[in-house]
This record gives C-alpha cells, structure tokens and sequence, in this order.
C-alpha cells in the first residue's frame, strides 16, 4: 500500500496533531506501507532527523498555519497527489482539507480526512462552511477518520454525512511510554518527594480550558491532615499570562503543595510517572467551540501504570474508562475533591485502576491506529487486539454536551 499524508503540524513543533502524524505514519510503515509525509519546515533544518524516520518526509517552507497558507498548500497538495501512484492520500489536518478535495481529480487514490474536534466548530461560521460546500470537502468520495467517537458525534452534528463515511478510530499510545524509567525511589530522591508522600501528576499546557484552577480548588477542601499527605506537580508549558498569574496566586494563597516544572522531555515525564501515584487532569468545557476531542495524555500515563482522575469532557470518555481504568466526573470542585480522596485514601482501588488503565494503554496501540485507518492487517496480533478494546469499552457511553455554535 502507497500512503501519501498532507499535514501542517510536525516535530520540531509540538503538539497533538504532530504527534498523531508522526506516529500513524511510522506505525504504518512498520506494517508494510509505503508512507511519504508532506510538512512544514519551520525554518529549520534537521535533514538528519528526518532521515531517521522510517517512512520519506519531504519538507515545505512553512510553520504553524494561517489562511493566508492557503494557496501554497492547495499548489503543493495539486502537485504531491500526481508524485506518485498513491492508493490513499491523508490530509492528517483540517488545513488540508481543502487542498486535497481540489485535488481529487488528479488521483484515484481514496481521500481521507481525520477531524480532532476543536477544528469542526472552527468551520461553522458562514464563510467557511461556504468554502467546504463550493471544494465539496466532504463529497462522496471523502472517508473522515475522527479521533473518538465524542468528535465523530460532533462531526455528524455539523455536516451532512453517511454515517458508513465516518468512522471513530482512536488514537495510540507509543512504546516509548511502556518502556523503562528510573527507580522509584531514586526519582522521588532527584526531586525531593519523601517516601510517604502520594504524588499526584498533571502534563498539560497552564491554559484555563486545560483546569488547574479547578484541581487546586479542590485540593484546598481537603481536611487538613490529607492534603498534607498530597504532593501535585504540575508539568507544562506556560499558557495565557494572565491566567499563570493567577494560578500562581492561588498557589500563594492556599496550603497545598503544589510544584510547577515547566516544560521537560518526555524522558523526564516517564521518570516523573513512576515516581508518581496517578494522573490528573480536570479539563473544562469552553463557549468558545474548543474541545477536548481524546485525550492522549492520560492514555500515556496509563502506560506507566498511572489511574486518572478527568473530568467528563469531550472525547476524554474514550481515553479514560470510568472506574475501569480512572475516575471520571463532572467539571465540579467538590466532586473532584471527593475522588482524589478517594483514590488517595483506598490503595486497593488505586491499584486496581492502576492495572486497568496499562491493560487499555496497550490495547489502543499505534499500529491498531494504523491498520484501523488504512485498512492495513496486523498478522497474529488484530483479533486479539480487537478483543482487549471490546472489553475495555464494553458499555460506555459517550453523551455529547452541547458546545456553542
């Protein structure tokens, strides 16, 4: 199979969408495909990082996108899809869409375009949802690969679409995360966490919508003798400045010990994870269209061997299994206190959750993301694979919260 993607998102930028790009990509080529990725520079060079990948990644000059990327894009996408006898060609983001529906006619290939969430709501204004009509985006010959179920309900919700068309796959976990990390005990020693304390972790960007306000407001409702027993670190780069303030203010004004790490890489996350005793992540829904369509980081955790605590947002029901593999509740102060005591105070819970949320990490690997999306088989490992993500998911419900129009 000959896979060409179109992508606006990549390493060196960070990122969900660079990350699903990367990893789908490379998780095809390890299943046999032939992958070519088409994305941005950045302005920098890293021809030796790219020879690593193994799949071909042929750059353009170009960053994170704006409208006025357009024209380029639909130029560059007209002359990739003809490059090659391509069997299917993947706009991995919305900026691509466009370029590749205009596109159709120089290829046979099948066109496949995924949807992350916040990107639906963004098309809703008249001018572009014109602009979708008139390139006939979502003509017939368009397969829409969404990231949960919650984004493929979104997606159904605001387009009319063969439900046979749209199809929910969600996403993988790397290897890198179930891989090894330094001892318990030493990690905890590197950042001065005493043998007793229970280390709750967070990794997200300091932005409102991702609800570190709401974690610490809970945190400080503990009675006293628990919360002191409580260390959070809060990892991430900073968002919107004002709101860091305030969070730092809060921080200041309340007796909770809280440790914010800023950015670190992924390897010193992992250490972070086994020297921690679950994950948090109370994320909020926003009037402004934005949404949580997965949730990859808990997902990450999970394979560490972390139980969530997530709020019941988005596509987040998909990546956390409510009291299978984490706690899921309402974006509520007292109910997020209520099961961080919880899952502080019984072990046993904690434990349990602990070997459910690996269990569903490595069921929803990147490879199973890749076949699932291409079509690609997986000799020896699809059915008992499909088997681990029936179980996981059997009975759960997605109900889809009303987002601002």
């Amino acid at each position: 199979m000959n896979i060409l993607m179109l992508t606006s998102e990549f390493a060196p930028a960070t990122g969900g969408i660079g990350t699903y790009a990367r990893e789908i990509a490379a998780a095809a080529s390890h299943l046999g495909a032939q992958v070519t990725v088409i994305a941005p520079d950045y302005s920098e060079h890293t021809p030796d990082d790219d020879r690593a990948y193994p799949f071909r990644l042929h750059r353009f000059r170009g960053g994170l996108h704006s409208m006025r990327d357009l024209p380029s894009k639909i130029a560059l996408a007209r002359s990739s899809v003809r490059s090659a006898d391509y069997d299917i060609i993947h706009a991995a983001d919305w900026p691509f869409f466009i370029p590749l529906a205009l596109s159709r006619r120089r290829t046979r290939a099948r066109l496949l375009m995924t949807v992350h969430g916040t990107e639906i709501n963004e098309t809703q204004t008249s001018m572009k949802r014109l602009a979708i009509r008139t390139a006939g985006v979502f003509g017939p010959r368009t397969e829409v690969a969404a990231n949960s179920r919650y984004t493929r309900e979104l997606f159904r919700s605001r387009f009319a679409m063969e439900e046979h068309r749209v199809n929910a796959i969600p996403l993988g976990v790397s290897d890198f995360w179930f891989g090894s990390n330094r001892r318990r005990a030493e990690a905890r020693q590197t950042h001065h966490l005493a043998p007793d304390r229970i280390v709750m972790v967070t990794v997200a960007r300091l932005t409102r919508r991702k609800g570190h306000h709401l974690t610490l407001s809970a945190l400080a409702t503990l009675p006293d003798e628990l919360r002191r027993r409580i260390t959070w670190l809060v990892i991430g780069p900073e968002g919107e400045a004002d709101y860091v303030r305030e969070f730092r203010q809060m921080i200041a004004d309340t007796d909770c010990d809280v440790r914010i790490m800023g950015t670190m890489s992924n390897e010193q996350i992992r250490d972070i994870y086994g020297a921690s005793d679950f994950f948090c992540l109370t994320g909020l829904p926003e009037s402004s269209g934005r949404v949580e369509g997965f949730g990859l980081v808990y997902l990450e955790a999970g394979a560490a061997g972390l139980p969530s605590i997530a709020t019941n947002v988005g596509g987040v029901p998909d990546a956390v299994l409510a009291d299978e593999t984490g706690l899921l509740v309402e974006p509520d102060r007292d109910e997020i206190a209520r099961v961080i005591a919880e899952i502080v105070e019984e072990t046993d819970t904690r434990a349990i959750l602990a070997a459910g949320a690996m269990a569903h990490a490595r069921a929803l690997s990147w490879e199973r993301c890749a076949a699932d999306t291409y079509g690609l088989s997986r000799p020896g490992r699809l059915e008992s694979d499909i088997a681990d993500l029936v179980a996981t998911t059997a009975g759960a419900s997605i109900p889809l919260a009303p987002v601002a129009p």
